[in-house]
């Protein structure tokens, strides 16, 4: 899936409305038309957050560039959903794999085992009771959408342990640099100070972070005008701009200088 199609559907997962899902099932109807039905994940609801998060991050973050570039597999061989499965089989995880898909999709998510006979192929996927299946070929499609939802990033690997240190302390630095402490209690506060939210218990941890992105920006806004009348030339920030809280703070291009030997030693 295309980064420019996961972006699209982002004032969907504020409203929490349908959108074109890689779940899905197709089904013809009584009069042989062929329908296809999709089901969605939406954000993470607030009160399930510190326990979604718990199972998601060290799931989710498990890539593809880990798999080839780290552990050097195959991934024509290979599938991540085998990868991520497996791991969990090993390590007594696949009850937390159908929590993070349930919390996701909103509704019980199992782990079962389908295909019967020589002529169909024996495999593990996740379904829910309403024939939809998460398998090795939308798990991908459906961990981008679940990472955006989350705000997580693909972690930077590097070839081998010596360059994983070089990213790690660069990493580290950053976070020193940034001195910033700001947790779900004082995201909240904010939030909560500006808007009027009826029902905490449908609220997610995706409005949680645009809502307070937003307040921000309107913060920089009225602080900005108070400067320009001492005379500063500071930018007004236009509202309309795709808001920052997408981009990965410790990504690449923000750990690294274009031209920065560092970066090509990892």
């Amino acid at each position: 899936m295309k980064q420019s199609e996961i972006e699209k559907d982002y004032w969907r997962y504020y409203v929490q409305i349908p959108y074109k899902s890689p779940v899905s099932k197709t089904y013809v109807d009584e009069n042989g038309k062929e329908h296809t039905e999709y089901k969605c994940c939406f954000p993470v609801k607030l009160t399930e957050w510190d326990e979604y998060s718990e199972y998601a991050y060290p799931i989710l973050t498990i890539s593809p560039t880990l798999l080839e570039r780290r552990l050097e597999l195959d991934l024509t061989k290979v599938s991540l959903f085998d990868y991520v499965v497996v791991m969990c089989l090993e390590n007594e995880m696949i009850k937390e794999l159908e929590r993070m898909f349930s919390m996701a999709f909103r509704e019980e998510i199992f782990g079962i085992v389908v295909g019967k006979g020589e002529s169909q192929e024996i495999r593990f996927v996740f379904a829910s009771d309403n024939d939809f299946y998460i398998d090795r070929h939308n798990y991908e499609d459906v961990r981008q959408i679940l990472m955006a939802q989350s705000f997580y990033f693909d972690p930077i690997v590097g070839k081998n342990e010596r360059s994983q240190k070089i990213i790690d302390r660069a990493i580290q630095k950053k976070i020193q640099q940034g001195n910033r402490q700001v947790n779900l209690e004082s995201m909240v506060a904010l939030v909560r100070s500006e808007r009027d939210i009826q029902d905490w218990s449908n609220y997610t941890y995706y409005e949680l972070k645009v809502d307070y992105a937003t307040i921000l920006r309107k913060e920089e806004f009225r602080s900005i005008h108070v400067y320009r009348v001492m005379g500063s030339k500071s930018k007004i920030p236009d509202f309309a701009e795709i808001l920052e809280v997408h981009s990965n703070p410790l990504g690449e291009d923000v750990l690294f200088k274009k031209n920065d030997r560092t970066k090509d030693s990892y």
